[in-house]
């Protein structure tokens, strides 16, 4: 049987007053002691302890067999793990203090899209979207209760690995956001396991017959969407900022690209070349209705593999027995891709291509990706193709100057 504490007092080297507390009867756990700056402090603190301790132990006393057998059988399954029965009613409490604190995955979703709402229009679709299949999957559940393996059927199930890495960082974003409000753990979402996307690393972009297949489509069935290819192809301008153009930002004196319209939000100019001025002078820039099916219906027509607008493309149906040949995957970003390529195989310096893309860092990442994915002449076919009737000039420069 333990000894019982007598929590006497004594004075140490420092001149203070201390009881040493025994680690059986601490909250914590752990040997204390206690100071004091008088002998009188001391003592009375002493006796106050001597009888808490004494009314501990008649309660104690007075613990009821099934109690004590409960208790007993609770240590032997905490045994193997090392942890004491008061280590885990305090793990447990805590545990249920997350809960009382935590909320609904849909409350708290609801309440994180209103802080996202100065972002840019694609990355709130974005995270809508993500919200979306976390809500079906999870939305009445709290927070603090959902385990990573429902996060992980919610982010990953029914999708291909490159969507399961999107939805996982937008889940990302709001997890942490949930976490600084004391909501959930960080380590739930942490131990999430994604596919691994098969990718060598390489960019795709459109040979010149590509390009100029998809420029012809447009201009035989949807003219009001050449500008809006032209001005990807020869100019590199981003999907987001197309949609962002008016048609007082495209003049002869170049694209006026405003700090409200580009994506690092900070002011470019560009000075056409005389490929993207010649497509501009036959097809003035108007922003095309509808561009994103109008897209799809074009790339259809080009040859490429995407599901075109039923409402714009009749799709034949193949005779009976016919094996219809594959079609070519879309590159992703291809037409930016296509123009840093072909501008950098044409001579075009690293450091104006820097300013023109609207990037901010160095160039090291436009040189990796870059640098000798085509030829010169290849580059000099791509700058040669010319609306329908218009000569191509004798000396193509393709870019003219970048501000």
């Amino acid at each position: 049987m333990p000894r019982r504490p007598q929590f006497k007092h004594h004075k140490n080297r420092a001149g203070a007053w201390v009881i040493n507390v025994p680690a059986t009867i601490t909250a914590t756990g752990k040997r204390e002691q206690h100071f004091f700056k008088t002998r009188d402090l001391a003592q009375a603190h002493g006796a106050k302890l001597r009888e808490k301790f004494f009314e501990d132990g008649a309660k104690s006393n007075a613990i009821t067999p099934t109690l004590a057998d409960d208790a007993t059988a609770a240590a032997a399954v905490l045994e193997p793990w090392g942890v004491s029965l008061l280590e885990a009613a305090r793990a447990y409490a805590a545990g249920r203090e997350r809960e009382a604190a935590s909320k609904p995955l849909a409350e708290a979703t609801a309440a994180w899209l209103v802080t996202c709402e100065h972002l840019r229009k694609s990355t709130l679709t974005g995270y809508k979207q993500t919200v979306g299949k976390l809500e079906a999957a999870l939305g009445s559940k709290l927070l603090a209760t959902i385990t990573t393996e429902q996060l992980q059927a919610a982010i990953v199930k029914d999708t291909t690995a490159s969507v399961a890495a999107h939805r996982y960082r937008h889940a990302r974003a709001f997890w942490r956001w949930a976490c600084g409000k004391g909501w959930c753990q960080p380590e739930t979402l942490d131990r999430v396991e994604l596919p691994k996307v098969k990718s060598d690393g390489e960019i795709g972009f459109l040979k010149p017959e590509q390009a100029e297949a998809l420029l012809r489509v447009a201009e035989t069935h949807f003219p009001q969407a050449v500008a809006s290819y032209a001005l990807q192809l020869f100019a590199g301008i981003r999907v987001e900022e197309l949609s962002k153009l008016e048609a007082g930002n495209v003049t002869a004196d170049g694209i006026e690209l405003g700090a409200s319209i580009t994506k690092k939000g900070r002011r470019r100019h560009i000075t056409p070349s005389k490929t993207l001025a010649a497509w501009l002078a036959k097809h003035p820039f108007e922003p095309c209705p509808n561009w994103r099916r109008v897209d799809r219906a074009c790339r259809y027509l080009a040859g490429w593999g995407v599901a075109p607008p039923p409402e714009l493309v009749t799709v034949p149906e193949p005779k009976k027995g016919e094996k219809l040949p594959p079609r070519p995957d879309w590159p992703s970003n291809a037409l930016r891709h296509s123009h840093a390529s072909f501008a950098i195989a044409a001579g075009t310096t690293l450091e104006t291509l820097l300013f023109e893309f609207g990037h901010t860092g160095n160039a090291n990442v436009l040189r990796a990706h870059y640098v000798g994915k085509a030829s010169k002449k290849q580059a000099l076919a791509f700058f040669a193709i010319m609306p329908e009737g218009v000569e191509a000039p004798a000396t193509i420069q393709p870019v003219e100057s970048v501000a």
